[in-house]
């Protein structure tokens, strides 16, 4: 449905009069955002669900997936320096490593209400997605997307080329389909399992 959407703004746009052009444009540039923000959040969110309705063991998982499951409990050193609070948090982690995962089945991830690169790759991090073909894009994130939809949100005017318009639509349109295939080739591949090496034969 967000394909969808996208393509919709961008046959409105296309269409739009000369007079109304620049409205489409920015309310298409806001909805892009949206979108990407949005889905980068919930397709997180759901691969995060998916997992913890596995309950894979922790020594089994990736440590990215560990962290997340046991952040409130790495958190807690952050407010002590107390020596007891410290061997508390590693006790509780190595006793943790036979037990199933406990992840969060729903709001894991968050997108800090800006999803600039730096969060981007934030939460690529929390679930073991490789950013490196995104960082092309990194600078479109956060100026001409991020950046655009912010002025646009505080009511400044804004004027977008339509044709800059209908490349940034085609690169966040190709961002989101990067990051669907991320994700369900993790899955398919059960990429959020550790790699053991298989024992040298003589």
């Amino acid at each position: 449905w967000r394909i969808f959407e996208i393509h919709e703004l961008q046959s409105v746009v296309q269409s739009a009069r000369a007079t109304k052009i620049n409205t489409h444009v920015r309310a298409g540039v806001s909805m892009l955002y949206a979108h990407w923000e949005g889905f980068v959040k919930n397709a997180s969110n759901a691969y995060v669900s998916y997992l913890a309705h596995r309950s894979e063991l922790n020594r089994d998982l990736l440590p990215c997936f560990v962290a997340l499951g046991m952040k409130s409990k790495i958190a807690e050193t952050q407010e002590s320096n107390k020596s007891a609070v410290f061997v508390s948090a590693i006790s509780f982690l190595l006793a943790e490593m036979d037990k199933p995962v406990r992840l969060p089945k729903a709001g894991a991830i968050k997108a800090e209400s800006n999803l600039s690169s730096d969060v981007f790759v934030n939460i690529a991090g929390w679930i073991g997605v490789d950013t490196s073909r995104y960082s092309t894009r990194f600078n479109l994130i956060d100026q001409t997307l991020l950046g655009s939809r912010n002025k646009i949100a505080h009511g400044e005017f804004l004027e977008i080329d339509p044709e800059r318009f209908q490349v940034l639509t085609s690169d966040v349109l190709e961002m989101l389909r990067w990051f669907k295939t991320d994700i369900e080739n993790a899955v398919v591949t059960e990429a959020f399992l550790k790699r053991t090496s298989a024992p040298m034969t003589v």
